[in-house]
């Protein structure tokens, strides 16, 4: 069955240049081309469109693409391990998130003074990568003590605490324009309160909210990924039909 780009738009409820978009970013099977030189979609485009639009609420292009190509290329495990893998970095979020919790709204927390940690031991300690505590450093959230001898990082439970608060805060920031992403956490760190336990109790079940929104998006979406896996394997796709 041929179907017309329009056609699928409409069933899609988004434009034409959207599924020209996502065919150029290879999250579609190679559409062919009539002698006239149109696109002519089938039922299993349908399906791979169907998974991209269900997808999005939780994914980004980027890892949509990835996964599908993984599909496209018959490798379905590998697929379905991307997506466990989403899964899996979401869980290690809500870990983080739950130590989050344990320091920030305990009345009774002080600092070890003298508590002196290496980069990879206020990793383990936080959960937050060695890589994103550097990258936060470069861009001026973090600065650490150095070591007069060496010039090692040295990190404190007061840089602990600031890194779990900071990554609390990314979770936060909506936007994804680095320049104003950064700005946006310097000035509401810089405004946090850690005396203020009402008001910190209230914004970390905000981020409580979003992680559990977010878990369910990516289920739903893995559910739709699972679908197109089923229909791919067995070489049967549903019928197109008509917005």
């Amino acid at each position: 069955m041929n179907i017309r780009p329009i056609d699928l738009a409409r069933r899609l409820g988004v434009g034409t240049t959207t599924l020209r978009g996502y065919e150029e970013r290879g999250l579609v099977p190679p559409v062919p081309r009539s002698p006239s030189g149109y696109r002519s979609y089938d039922s299993s485009h349908v399906a791979y469109f169907i998974c991209v639009r269900a997808m999005l609420p939780a994914f980004d292009l980027t890892f949509i693409a990835a996964v599908l190509q993984e599909v496209q290329a018959g490798r379905i495990d590998a697929a379905l391990w991307k997506a466990n893998q989403a899964q899996a970095d979401l869980w290690h979020e809500l870990q983080i998130y739950d130590k989050t919790v344990d320091i920030l709204l305990d009345r009774s927390w002080q600092p070890d003074s003298s508590s002196r940690m290496s980069i990879g031991e206020i990793s383990a300690a936080t959960g937050i990568p060695v890589t994103t505590i550097r990258y936060w450093e470069k861009a001026g959230l973090i600065t650490p003590e150095r070591n007069s001898h060496n010039g090692y990082r040295i990190y404190t439970d007061a840089h602990m605490r600031q890194i779990l608060t900071l990554n609390a805060i990314k979770l936060s920031v909506r936007t994804h324009r680095l320049k104003h992403f950064f700005q946006t956490m310097q000035q509401t760190y810089a405004a946090f309160d850690f005396t203020n336990y009402a008001s910190i109790e209230a914004f970390l079940e905000q981020i409580r909210g979003q992680l559990n929104r977010m878990n369910r998006l990516q289920i739903r979406s893995i559910s739709a990924l699972d679908k197109l896996c089923q229909q791919v394997e067995i070489g049967v796709f549903e019928p197109f039909k008509p917005g």
